[in-house]
């Protein structure tokens, strides 16, 4: 009788910790392969998409994903910007547009796939400043929308402009600068050295 209850208890315990795991996810992606899976690494790589053709950064997914595009436009113009494409098979792909204006600076600086029937699409604004991060945060698909798990509930955050990190270490360089010259004024050193006369 001990071994019938330990076996129950522990086959209730497993299938809590299962039901627990497939609630609450969530998955942060970047367009530079940046990705995390409840906080895990989960990063991308390059890869073709058999849809479009285009080789893109692309995340391997722990399901597989309803089949459909998430497109993300700008706020002040509304064209679009981004497309994030699941194709049902595992694989999140990250699309992203490039200008003269807003050159290529990323893996999915690619160029945007041409729609396709059978990948139905949603759309959304993007939220956050241009400079970045911005994209758009807490996307939590229905069951039948682009990206859904069928078998629990996932989160996404897709982070579509993030600073260059040459573009981040020049910004800490020039604070830095600016820290040390503002020190420099405060502890009183003189600006200049005046010349002695010979």
């Amino acid at each position: 009788m001990n071994t019938s209850i330990k076996s129950i208890l522990t086959a209730g315990f497993a299938v809590a910790i299962a039901a627990t795991s497939a609630l609450g996810q969530n998955i942060i992606v970047d367009e530079f392969g940046n990705g995390t899976f409840n906080g895990s690494p989960m990063p991308g790589a390059l890869f073709l998409d058999a849809f479009s053709g285009m080789t893109t950064i692309s995340y391997l997914l722990p399901f597989p994903g309803v089949p459909g595009d998430v497109i993300l436009k700008e706020p002040s113009s509304g064209a679009p910007a981004d497309v994030i494409r699941f194709d049902g098979n595992f694989r999140l792909f990250f699309f992203s547009d490039f200008s003269i204006a807003d050159p290529a600076d990323s893996p999915a600086d690619v160029g945007l796939p041409a729609p396709v029937a059978a990948l139905p699409p949603i759309t959304f604004f993007e939220t956050g400043p241009e400079a970045g991060p911005n994209g758009l945060f807490g996307y939590a698909p229905g069951f039948f929308n682009p990206g859904g798990n069928t078998t629990g509930t996932v989160t996404y955050d897709f982070i579509s402009d993030v600073p260059e990190p040459g573009s981040m270490a020049l910004l800490a360089c020039g604070l830095g600068m600016a820290g040390f010259g503002f020190r420099g004024r405060r502890a009183g050193r003189p600006h200049s050295v005046e010349k002695s006369a010979a």
